[in-house]
């Protein structure tokens, strides 16, 4: 038996809006699981371990430079060890054969790890990609771990 409420023009008027509800939640959750995360790299550059780091490897991507002038990287490295508290990794970039610039900090886990960093100020494809520990507060650069190679 329907409700007294829920007939005639009541009970079209509930199963608009139930339908029109499920509408509105298809399509936020089509517009949630539509959202692109992909990096869209411009530049690759590899990463090889040094005698510090033999069996580390990675990469940089760079992506396409920002309306800031800011370069979004893809950096992914394997075969570091987790650092004790207090110490990070840095990726640095050697600019025209100048000092090292810090690009960013991260840690790692086991297995690979990938980190998203950025960097002001880029040419379009940097050439040397430092990958050093920085202990803290002190940050200075310590051994080099991985080191693009040099063509």
């Amino acid at each position: 038996m329907i409700p007294r409420w829920l007939s005639g023009w009541r009970g079209e008027l509930v199963l608009l809006a139930l339908v029109l509800v499920g509408i509105a939640i298809f399509f936020a959750g089509y517009g949630v699981g539509m959202r692109d995360d992909t990096f869209h790299t411009e530049w690759y550059s590899p990463l090889r371990g040094t005698s510090a780091a033999p069996l580390a490897v990675g990469s940089v991507q760079g992506g396409a430079i920002d309306r800031s002038g800011n370069t979004p990287l893809l950096v992914t490295v394997r075969g570091l060890r987790i650092l004790p508290a207090g110490a990070t990794y840095t990726l640095s970039v050697i600019r025209n054969g100048a000092s090292p610039v810090r690009c960013g900090y991260f840690g790692v886990g086991t297995g690979t790890t990938q980190v998203h960093l950025s960097c002001p100020n880029l040419p379009t494809a940097p050439s040397d990609w430092l990958v050093t520990v920085t202990s803290r507060p002190a940050g200075q650069f310590g051994k080099i771990l991985l080191r693009s190679p040099r063509g």
